[in-house]
């Protein structure tokens, strides 16, 4: 497995050329997020990660330093630093954040008590800054509610596929139920603020560490995915693009946005048809920056051997 990890962040090498080029070259500092690791063990540990995972890169993005959403792929856990340095180093991230969904407390009388881990580790010295947990309390009646309205929808042929992403991503894009304003997704905004607030006050800002925005203007882009191991691409997959469900546009493995601005792009995206045993995540959540007078307009999240995976534009 070592040596398939191995080939699996080589190929990344590849991939991530062009923001390596700008850290090379003294631009704005990168912080990466990997996703938040789920260890609860609650039926709601997947929801609530995936969704402050999001939270805390809308609250970071715009900061004095670029922040880029990492994806390790599906064997992806923070106990064995390799699944983190080894990715980061090849994505040329300055500094990770690492965050983990602890068990809930559950008292026999009382309200559950939600935790998070988040800690920052500096690549170039694989050193961990000082963690934090925060801790969030939710009303007991509430948590239950959630998790048996989850686990009571378990058979369905949406929830049943929310081990491969595609029932969040319909959870994510309900504009009927925002989770946001749920209780669940009410107290991953609280977490997202402090982990916020522990990033800003723990990575330094250097005078020109922001990025420069790109000039105004709409063009066409087409998004695709592909698995570059095994030399194929992916032809069925839910896809969110900044907020809005935009599964309708995909065609033979390309999802096809018109007169898009200029700005962030923020892709939260389920794949089908990954090829046999390749471990991919259950759901990618990437970002970048489109920037009109450029000639590029094909965007790609290329996946690897483990199932890591970054965007290329083309």
């Amino acid at each position: 497995m070592r040596r398939i990890c191995v080939l699996g962040f080589c190929a990344l090498l590849v991939f991530s050329c062009r923001i390596a080029q700008a850290q090379d070259s003294g631009g704005p500092k990168i912080v990466g997020i990997m996703p938040v690791f789920d260890t609860s063990g609650e039926t709601y540990g997947q929801l609530f990660s995936h969704n402050l995972t999001a939270m805390v890169y809308q609250k970071l993005d715009g900061a004095a330093f670029q922040v880029l959403l990492l994806n390790p792929g599906g064997l992806y856990n923070p106990l064995i630093p390799e699944s983190i340095t080894d990715y980061a180093q090849t994505a040329g991230v300055d500094k990770v954040l690492v965050m983990t969904m602890q068990p809930t407390d559950k008292p026999q009388k009382g309200d559950f008590v939600l935790h998070v881990e988040a800690k920052l580790i500096d690549m170039a010295t694989s050193k961990e800054m000082a963690p934090s947990v925060y801790s969030v309390a939710m009303s007991r009646h509430e948590a239950l509610l959630e998790a048996a309205n989850l686990g009571m929808n378990a058979d369905n042929p949406i929830s049943g596929r929310m081990r491969q992403g595609a029932g969040i991503i319909r959870y994510m894009s309900d504009p009927n139920k925002p989770f946001a304003k749920q209780p669940l997704g009410k107290a991953a905004n609280t977490m997202a603020e402090s982990v916020r607030a522990q990033v800003v006050a723990q990575v330094p800002v250097a005078k020109g560490d922001a990025a420069v925005p790109p000039k105004a203007g709409t063009c066409t882009i087409t998004l695709g995915v592909k698995y570059a191991s095994k030399k194929a691409v992916s032809k069925a997959y839910d896809i969110i693009v900044n907020g809005k469900d935009e599964s309708l546009w995909t065609k033979e493995g390309g999802t096809t946005l018109e007169n898009i601005p200029s700005g962030p792009i923020f892709v939260q995206l389920s794949v089908a048809d990954a090829p046999y045993r390749l471990p991919v995540q259950d759901l990618y959540q990437a970002n970048t920056v489109l920037d009109c007078s450029q000639p590029e307009r094909t965007l790609t999240l290329e996946i690897g051997a483990v199932g890591e995976a970054l965007f290329h534009w083309r």
